[in-house]
């Protein structure tokens, strides 16, 4: 009798759930549900039930297709159920396997927020914050949407992706499965293409390898050598030889005058790959690679970020370490406001004030320290918000630190430089603009932005860059490479090479399989790694 009452029980709740999604205040209320399993159980059923609201991110090349689906996560109780039961929902079919005697639970309370933060030659980048809406904590989540046939997971960060069957599914890291009540997951994001790019292998280090040649290809130099050459170096350090460093014109020159080439390397997000931040990994980039300068990318909106729930305080310590380590080396350090998602820079200006002021208090009187105030404007945002900004920052550094190197971001992702002429930054003295670029993707038309924006007399810093495409990761394009390789050295641009990590993407420069934070040998790095040594090193 008891069995029959459970079925009854679960046949009604069912009911109650078809009822509430009729009225528009069941499933439709959140995009999926997150939960951990319940405890003393290993089997699960995901039930898909596609979404139907309008205006939901979509594949622009194919705007028929909605890339969001609800994931409708079915947790199973110590009981079974003898017999499994189904329901329809809409025009999909969504069945609910549970083993007998089992209590059927169906939460919901999570929201998932899409939004598309960019796109190029059939790539999309699409960001992705998670709202736990429900006055209970969620341990675990779990998103899947359809894709176009053919598509592929080219990127991801803060979360794990895949493609199975048309269908990807998005889950968490060990650091961000946990949503407290009320609470939200921030910095998530992926790229996916939904075009034909050359196939990738996987090294046995697991890290992506350069993609066979093919005649279509623009690609047409071999991968850097991997005998360990000595790079070119001077005697003594690079700040003890160049020391305090400043502007003429557009070009940088160091404490006798003479024009000043910086080069070096950007950290990867330091809440992310905080290891890396240390004295030995910057000395072996000093006397292995010749590297004058380090980057230090902090972060401000992505997952755990200086202003997205990241522990200020630590990541503060991070930046010090960073410029401790540079300057006990003799290296130039740059102190990166890494602005991504949150678009304009003008969204945390309040936290940026107060952390460069702390910045400027504290290094006033360093030579080697450089300020960048804002990464990468984005999501067109122009120049004109990104000036007054700008001019607000710049304003509180001058206030204690009179003539440092400040770098100042630029539109689209730092790539528009060329329209900062017609109107500058109020305080000019000692201000130069970035540019960043990845090659596989940028290329003339942003070539032509530098060599306008030289032209018009504006100094201009490459504060980021990659030999792969623009999502980070994807074939390497040699050919690109050495094009914007010779621009640089023509110009004697300053430069910071992406990224200071491991990551399982192209643009890292270190293999996904190495664990070593310092000393590493040729073979340890990627054909990203590879080359960017031998630019620096000037091999």
């Amino acid at each position: 009798m008891k069995k029959y009452h459970k079925i009854i029980s679960t046949v009604f709740f069912l009911a109650v759930i078809g009822f509430s999604i009729w009225c528009g205040i069941g499933i439709n209320s959140c995009s999926f549900y997150l939960e951990d399993w319940l405890a003393n159980h290993d089997k699960r059923t995901v039930a898909t039930v596609p979404k139907t609201s309008e205006n939901l991110p979509t594949v622009p090349i194919l705007p028929s297709v909605n890339i969001e689906t609800y994931t409708l996560h079915i947790e199973l109780s110590e009981n079974e159920l003898d017999e499994p039961v189904s329901w329809t929902e809409g025009t999909s079919d969504t069945k609910v396997e549970m083993e007998s005697d089992s209590e059927l639970v169906v939460q919901s309370g999570i929201v998932g927020h899409f939004s598309l933060s960019n796109s190029w030659e059939g790539h999309y980048l699409y960001n992705l914050d998670v709202e736990n809406t429900d006055d209970s904590a969620a341990s675990w989540w779990e998103v899947t949407y359809e894709v176009p046939a053919g598509s592929k997971v080219v990127d991801y960060w803060c979360c794990n992706c895949v493609i199975e069957n048309n269908v990807l599914v998005i889950t968490p890291e060990d650091y961000n499965k946990d949503i407290p009540a009320k609470g939200k997951v921030t910095g998530i994001g992926f790229t996916i293409s939904t075009t034909t790019v050359p196939n990738e292998t996987t090294t046995e280090a697991g890290c992506v390898s350069t993609p066979e040649i093919t005649e279509t290809e623009t690609t047409t130099k071999a991968e850097p050598t991997t005998e360990a050459l000595p790079p070119v170096q001077e005697s003594g350090t690079p700040l003890s030889n160049h020391g305090k460093l400043s502007l003429n014109g557009v070009q940088l020159v160091d404490k006798n005058g003479s024009a000043y080439q910086l080069k070096g390397v950007s950290t990867h997000g330091i809440n992310w790959f905080p290891q890396y931040v240390n004295k030995e990994a910057f000395k072996t980039l000093r006397d292995d690679w010749g590297a004058n300068t380090i980057r230090l990318s902090m972060y401000t909106a992505e997952y755990n970020g200086y202003c997205s729930g990241g522990s200020q305080e630590d990541l503060k310590q991070l930046v010090h370490n960073g410029v401790g380590y540079a300057t006990e080396l003799g290296m130039y350090a740059i102190i990166d406001w890494h602005i991504l998602s949150d678009n304009d820079p003008n969204m945390y200006k309040a936290q940026a004030l107060a952390f460069f002021e702390e910045m400027a208090v504290k290094y006033c009187n360093y030579d080697n320290v450089i300020y960048e105030i804002c990464n990468e404007p984005n999501g067109g945002v122009d120049w004109n918000t990104i000036k007054g900004y700008a001019d607000d920052v710049i304003s509180v550094i001058r206030k204690y630190d009179n003539d440092a190197i400040i770098l100042v971001g630029t539109p689209t992702w730092s790539q528009d430089v060329d329209v900062v002429a017609s109107n500058p930054v109020s305080n000019g003295y000692n201000v130069m603009y970035t540019l960043h670029f990845y090659a596989a993707t940028h290329k003339d038309n942003i070539q032509n932005k530098l060599v306008t924006a030289l032209n018009a007399g504006t100094p201009v810093f490459v504060s980021e860059f990659s030999i792969c495409d623009a999502s980070g990761n994807g074939g390497i394009d040699y050919a690109s490479a050495d094009k914007w390789k010779s621009l640089i050295k023509q110009d004697n641009l300053s430069y910071a090479g992406w990224s200071l990590s491991n990551k399982a993407e192209t643009s890292a420069l270190i293999n996904s399989g190495c664990a070593k934070v310092s000393g590493w040998s040729v073979e340890d790095l990627s054909g990203t790694g590879r080359w960017l040594r031998e630019m620096i090193g000037g091999l």
